[in-house]
């Protein structure tokens, strides 16, 4: 699939979908927490921000800042679609508290008042979507960032 194309249908999956599971891991023990994601709609890039309370996410992302992140769409649909997207390093993780450059912009963003929010910057998104066939592109779209 061409770039421009497979970037359009990243775009479209993201602004139709609130939900993503984050998986993190520390000391060979996986997590997996879901939390409404949010997106700045203004921009051109695939940043991902999400407000996460302090707990074990923000604990193993400190110790070991390499996640995943699956956002799927429900099989009732009638779709297959699934979207995996790969961030690791603390460059690409970044925790954003009050009084940080970017904070108050992202803040705009998120629903509802934070304390700490999280910049997620994706070095992989992997797009499964069956409907690619129909078009003659494999179902499994990668774009590496």
């Amino acid at each position: 699939m061409p770039k421009e194309d497979l970037k359009k249908a990243i775009q479209d999956f993201l602004d139709k979908r609130k939900i993503l599971v984050l998986c993190t891991c520390s000391d060979n023990i996986p997590r997996a927490t879901p939390m409404d994601f949010y997106i700045d709609k203004k921009s051109n890039n695939f940043n991902i921000y999400v407000g996460p309370a302090p707990g074990r996410k923000v604990k193993n992302i400190e110790e070991n800042p390499n996640i995943s992140i699956g956002i799927y769409t429900p099989m009732d649909t009638g779709k297959i679609q699934g979207m995996q997207i790969t961030a690791s390093g603390k460059d690409k993780l970044i925790f954003l508290r009050d009084g940080d450059e970017e904070f108050d912009k992202v803040q705009k963003i998120v629903r509802g008042k934070r304390k700490l929010l999280l910049k997620i910057i994706p070095e992989k998104i992997e797009l499964l979507d069956y409907d690619f066939a129909k078009d003659g592109y494999s179902r499994l779209q990668t774009l590496d960032l």
